[in-house]
């Protein structure tokens, strides 16, 4: 099956529907879903008849391996790829082309308009972005693949770490067992965060030991194209040895209470899970947990996120999304509690949701002891 043409037809279907001849595909992951296309600085054309992808030389050969089949308009030194794509428009006679407004800037807009003032450009709603959050079955394998490399690389990285290794070398020894088992890189640079620092949401990696605090939160994901994205926390196996030149977190809060919680809101929230629900819904089954146990006020981000060949996409899970989930969306859920000068407990996993519910696609175990 060619799932690059297919996904070309299901967005030519909507040129009719927002009143263009033409759609100007200029976001690089967007060209991507729609083509096969791996490189960048390129375009893609699209009619209700044909598609041309826009590049120039240095991706010739590349474009002939990646997108067999596919028409290419290829640039030389001495043109821009705008001045290409305008050129192929006049060709095509398109009076009306429209254009990813949530993508292209207004330098690009006003290029386009100097070189074809006869045609209108108008800015249409995220088609692709649309299309993008429903996988076919060769983007639901990707994220497989995705989700077994991050998972590899987390053993490795479990089974090596050492009492007096820092975040940042954590967070770098993380990142290169992710590529050591097959992945192009990470998905985002690895959080790893130790002791009340796991109660920054996106911790950014220090000196601080691991030997120096109770606890430990790790979120990672490994990308090949498309994305995985993994977060848990951990009682620190070696936090008997912790420094006492180290400023401890708080202990007015029990792990056992917190996580406890985290974890029940994670499991409401995927009981929620099934074609045709609202985000919303899905959102406030995890946020009642954590309220009921007292700790509403501390989670304070959104449930989840689509995911694919962007570790944030459609479909959006939290409040104040008007989404609604649908057969083939790749979703996490991923709740969490901060607690100043404590630290912080987040549990995420990535699902499937299938025709009757959800699929759990991640397959490491909610078991705070499980590391080292």
């Amino acid at each position: 099956m060619n799932y690059f043409a297919n996904r070309r037809a299901n967005l030519a279907r909507d040129l009719k529907t927002d009143g263009v001849e033409a759609y100007l595909i200029t976001n690089e992951t967007n060209v991507r879903y729609l083509t096969g296309f791996t490189g960048d600085s390129s375009f893609l054309l699209l009619s209700a008849r044909n598609a041309v992808l826009v590049s120039d030389t240095r991706f010739e050969q590349q474009i002939r391996e990646e997108c067999p089949g596919l028409e290419a308009a290829i640039r030389g030194h001495t043109k821009t790829t705008p001045e290409l794509a305008v050129e192929l428009l006049g060709k095509m006679s398109a009076k009306a082309v429209g254009v990813e407004k949530e993508h292209l800037t207004m330098g690009m807009l006003e290029h386009l308009q100097e070189r074809a003032p006869k045609v209108v450009f108008q800015g249409n709603p995220p088609r692709t972005e649309a299309l993008r959050a429903v996988k076919d079955a060769s983007e639901i394998e990707a994220i497989r693949q995705a989700i077994a490399i991050a998972e590899k690389a987390f053993r490795m990285f479990a089974a090596m770490i050492r009492p007096s290794d820092t975040e940042k070398e954590m967070a770098n020894a993380l990142d290169g067992y992710i590529r050591r088992a097959g992945g192009i890189n990470s998905s985002f640079p690895p959080i790893v965060a130790v002791g009340e620092r796991g109660g920054l949401p996106h911790a950014p990696p220090t000196e601080r030991r691991l030997e120096e605090g109770s606890k430990l939160l790790v979120d990672w994901g490994a990308n090949i194209g498309y994305k995985s994205d993994i977060t848990r926390s951990f009682r620190n196996p070696f936090s008997n040895s912790i420094s006492r030149k180290s400023k401890p977190e708080r202990t007015a809060h029990k792990f056992e209470k917190v996580y406890s919680a985290v974890l029940a809101a994670h499991m409401a929230a995927v009981s929620e899970l099934r074609p045709g629900a609202s985000v919303k819904t899905v959102d406030a089954a995890a946020r009642k947990v954590i309220g009921d146990a007292g700790y509403g006020d501390y989670f304070t981000h959104g449930l989840g996120h689509g995911l694919g060949l962007e570790v944030h996409e459609a479909p959006r899970v939290r409040g104040n999304s008007d989404d609604t989930l649908q057969e083939g969306n790749v979703v996490t859920i991923e709740p969490g509690i901060y607690l100043p000068e404590w630290g912080g407990i987040r549990l995420e996993d990535d699902y499937l949701i299938a025709k009757d519910g959800a699929i759990r696609l991640t397959t490491l175990p909610h078991d705070p002891d499980a590391i080292g």
